[in-house]
């Protein structure tokens, strides 16, 4: 039923309404009576007559009557009427106003804001203020000796070390409020920057971590929406050593984002590809990674569901290095030598380095000089060619007579006629396998002409080339590749529990060029929700790159700490 025009019955007063935003109500309301003028606006009661009566005269007379003016709601003229004087017979029984609920309310959330404001006024001026106002404690990294003394170096009394960071921390509240009307009127907080797009300003929080942290690039250089250092790095949150780990959400936030790796692929395109080098430690090789024009943009949500196969491992990746190896002969077969009477497996080459984290170079005197010594003579085991530069290969065969008496002295002490004898009678032998020299140096870098490399010729396990006439043959150069994921980390310390082919497929390769890498999906099997091994981003992966090589110098504001703060951070504990 439509209730427009509706209006009250004849019978209502709206004098009598009690309405909620009335501070008194009548003491009588409590009992049904409330009485028709109610309480005034100060709270004071405003019982009294009914009525007012009015002096009826007649034409002609000075007397006149007193008439009952009482109104119809409140029952019409009284029976007894006005007195003689003209009062009123009856009256209203006087009460004691009361506060209405809205009153009450009212004064209960005035009296809170005082209180509320009492207390902060005293926290916010009492000695306890840094104490009050700290969300919560500091990693040991920011509260440290170490700290500390970078800060009294620097000049910086601060026993908590908020200034640093938070550089209105030691103001006065006034000092707080122009902070805060700032950041609301023009600052972070305004509404045209909290609905905006782009990312927030927070240029002077990131300021203050450089002022210990040499600055860096957040990550790559296509990033097209820089984030503030404190969105990953979350202080307060009661570590009581280092800060907590990067959310894993922090990252997908962007590398999950269509809208962030559309930006970062079309900024990529226009940067100098030396903006993207990886560098390595030295003396490490990494596996050449083809970078895309675009950039490694793809949309990555969690490392199991849909992180993309490692580079590596795709079809077209190869092994680079020179050196012919075959990894399943070594490893099963039959004519193998034992090695200290154990046969071959993947630790008797590769050994981890100080860390754990990855494998040492491969060197030949270490892992191949017991099976391929180089003998150039088998009666002379103890005369071996010299292993790593052709020239000085093709030296040491051209000096065979001097290298022949230089092993008899120092192996079986000859001198004079005997050492000629036994000089002349090797050079025999050995003229009777090699008619000249020109063969025997063909024998040693190609092995024989007619057959397959020999065991210990050069071309069994590298690439040589034959150099023009008086020159030494030329060997390609050997770079076994140690870090095959250059952009991510790696630590077999943490998985000495796994068997290694169970990572690596060595027992089945056959050629150099073969990619011995897990592909991710069996990384995957553990390193997931399923697997129960953290899949976390920072798990493998780091950022801040550091400065790429051949870029202009830093400028002044990428100088490094001054040198007060160097020599305070030296000096402490």
């Amino acid at each position: 039923m439509s209730t427009e025009g509706r209006q009250p019955p004849p019978e209502f007063d709206d004098s009598r309404y009690e309405r909620p935003q009335k501070d008194w109500v009548c003491g009588h309301a409590g009992d049904g009576c409330p009485c028709r003028l109610g309480p005034s606006p100060s709270g004071t009661c405003r019982a009294g007559p009914d009525c007012k009566p009015l002096l009826v005269t007649a034409p002609g007379e000075t007397k006149g009557l007193w008439k009952c003016t009482r109104p119809a709601d409140w029952g019409g003229p009284c029976r007894e009427g006005p007195r003689p004087d003209g009062s009123c017979c009856r009256s209203t029984p006087p009460c004691v106003p009361v506060r209405s609920l809205r009153a009450r309310r009212g004064l209960l959330v005035t009296a809170t804001i005082a209180a509320s404001l009492g207390v902060l006024l005293f926290v916010l001026f009492g000695p306890a203020r840094d104490t009050a106002i700290n969300p919560g404690p500091l990693s040991a990294v920011h509260s440290g000796p170490h700290f500390a003394a970078a800060h009294a170096a620097a000049g910086v009394k601060d026993p908590q070390g908020c200034a640093q960071c938070h550089a209105s921390a030691h103001q006065s509240p006034a000092g707080w409020a122009a902070s805060t009307f700032r950041l609301v009127t023009t600052g972070s907080l305004a509404p045209e920057t909290l609905f905006a797009h782009e990312a927030r300003d927070f240029r002077a929080m990131d300021a203050a971590c450089q002022d210990c942290h040499q600055p860096h690039s957040f990550h790559q250089a296509s990033v097209a929406r820089d984030t503030s250092c404190s969105v990953c790095h979350l202080e307060h949150q009661g570590r009581a050593q280092d800060l907590l780990a990067v959310d894993s959400a922090t990252c997908t936030a962007c590398h999950g984002s269509p809208l962030a790796m559309g930006d970062a692929a079309l900024l990529a395109r226009k940067l100098d590809p030396a903006l993207f080098e990886k560098t390595l430690d030295a003396g490490r090789v990494g596996f050449p990674v083809t970078r895309p024009p675009e950039g490694l943009t793809a949309i990555i949500t969690s490392f199991a569901d849909d992180h993309p196969e490692f580079r590596a491992k795709l079809p077209e990746a190869r092994d680079p290095n020179a050196l012919a190896f075959n990894h399943a002969l070594h490893l099963t077969g039959p004519d193998i030598p034992r090695v200290d009477g154990q046969a071959l497996d993947c630790r008797s080459c590769h050994v981890p380095d100080p860390t754990g984290a990855l494998m040492q170079p491969i060197k030949f005197e270490l892992h191949c000089q017991s099976c391929h010594g180089l003998p150039i003579d088998p009666a002379t085991p103890s005369l071996v060619v010299p292993h790593g530069s052709p020239e000085n290969a093709r030296a040491f065969l051209r000096a065979l007579p001097a290298a022949y008496s230089d092993d008899a002295v120092r192996r079986l002490g000859l001198a004079g006629q005997p050492l000629h004898d036994h000089v002349t009678a090797k050079l025999a032998a050995l003229q009777s396998r090699h008619p000249s020299g020109e063969h025997l140096e063909r024998e040693v870098f190609f092995g024989e002409p007619s057959a397959p490399a020999g065991r210990d010729s050069c071309n069994l396990c590298h690439v040589v080339t034959a150099a023009p006439a008086g020159a030494a043959p030329f060997i390609a150069p050997v770079r076994p590749v140690d870090v095959w994921l250059p952009r991510a980390r790696f630590d077999h310390a943490k998985h000495t529990r796994m068997d290694c082919v169970s990572c690596h497929a060595a027992p089945t390769s056959v050629a150099t060029a073969d990619v011995l890498m897990p592909a991710k999906n069996s990384c995957a099997s553990c390193h997931s929700p399923q697997g129960g091994v953290t899949d976390a981003c920072t798990a493998c992966h780091g950022y801040h790159n550091p400065r790429p090589t051949g870029l202009p110098a830093p400028t002044t504001a990428e100088a490094p700490l001054p040198a007060a703060l160097q020599r305070a951070l030296a000096a402490a504990p």
